[in-house]
């Protein structure tokens, strides 16, 4: 190969190569940045997200929970009792009506009560969703006769940790497994329980105590928290959704300063090969040629460049003593022949 292609490709391939490793680190480097940026925003509005969907269950509860007071209070007032029996809730459907609500995604309320009686953890559910039809038998029985110790243990202790107080029940909350009915296949779903309790008592004519009035709801993790998640306000899709167009745009902008810089890359080649081949490969040329009439015997013929400091004067310079000598050594053998 000659020497222009060579010192061409040298440059070509110091030029571009270290180029295009830059242009990929920082791409790869912006990607990554971005992934890692979009990953925590995730996650942090997730836990964010998920702490207001707790509280928004809880107030949901405590809200529900003073409505459902002030109805009985008034209720008891109305009838002029002192005290409410189970029954006397269960067959009133404006209190049914007031207990039992939908809302958020696929969400629900319910009443109970709750308390123990000779010892004995009671609860029973006095309004709720699902407790229609024919099975509005199983209102105001004791969920322990319903085997929800065993079908529902993780549910049945929640309901039954609002009576480790009897004297003053407080607020309970936590997270319980629930096989959803809506769907076919058999799936254990995260749910958030909040049970609030009310300061009112009814009695129960079969446990045959006394009874704390206490309002419950909850809500799917792939139901209220999901609708939330997939709200177009969500602010975690849209910081996400500005960061993916962000690092868009800069990668564009990167491939752009890239073929920019690869453009005078390009011109810079071709200005060092026309230098290249102006100031060496041309001048090379020409002292080989010199040197070629020089060995076919012109020992006139004028050596160049001889005037340049770099190496190739050099060159012409050592050329040039050699014609000489040449020329020198001609004339003494023509005089030795004469």
């Amino acid at each position: 190969m000659k020497l222009t292609p060579q010192i061409v490709l040298i440059v070509v391939v110091a030029s571009l190569v270290p180029l295009s490793v830059l242009g990929y680190l920082t791409i790869a480097g912006m990607t990554s940045s971005a992934e890692e940026a979009k990953q925590g925003v995730t996650t942090v509005s997730q836990e964010y997200l998920t702490k207001a969907g707790e509280e928004a269950v809880r107030m949901k509860a405590q809200d529900l929970a003073l409505a459902v007071q002030t109805y009985i209070e008034a209720k008891m007032k109305l009838e002029n009792k002192t005290m409410l029996t189970t029954f006397d809730l269960i067959q009133d459907p404006k209190f049914r009506s007031l207990g039992a609500q939908r809302w958020g995604a696929k969400e629900y309320t319910w009443v109970g009560a709750g308390n123990k009686v000779a010892g004995r953890d009671v609860a029973v559910i006095l309004t709720h969703p699902a407790f229609t039809g024919q099975y509005e038998k199983y209102l105001g029985v004791d969920v322990a006769m319903l085997r929800w110790n065993e079908t529902m243990p993780e549910l049945y202790n929640l309901l039954l940790k609002i009576t480790e107080n009897p004297e003053a029940p407080k607020p309970v909350c936590g997270y319980y497994h629930w096989d959803d009915p809506e769907t076919p296949e058999k799936e254990e779903i995260p749910k958030y329980l909040c049970h609030y309790p009310t300061t009112i008592k009814v009695y129960d004519p079969i446990s045959k105590g006394q009874l704390w009035v206490v309002v419950g709801t909850s809500a799917y993790i792939d139901g209220y928290f999901q609708y939330l998640t997939q709200n177009p306000a969500n602010p975690a899709e849209n910081i996400a959704s500005e960061i993916s167009k962000s690092v868009e745009g800069a990668i564009q902008q990167v491939y752009y300063a890239l073929g920019i810089a690869a453009a005078i890359a390009i011109v810079f080649v071709i200005v060092l090969a026309v230098f290249t081949t102006s100031t060496i490969t041309r001048p090379i040329i020409e002292l080989s040629n010199t040197a070629d009439k020089i060995a076919e015997g012109n020992l006139e013929a004028e050596v160049p460049h001889q005037n340049r400091a770099d190496e190739i004067g050099i060159l012409a310079k050592s050329i040039e003593r050699l014609r000489r000598s040449l020329k020198v050594a001609m004339e003494s053998l023509e005089e030795a022949l004469k």
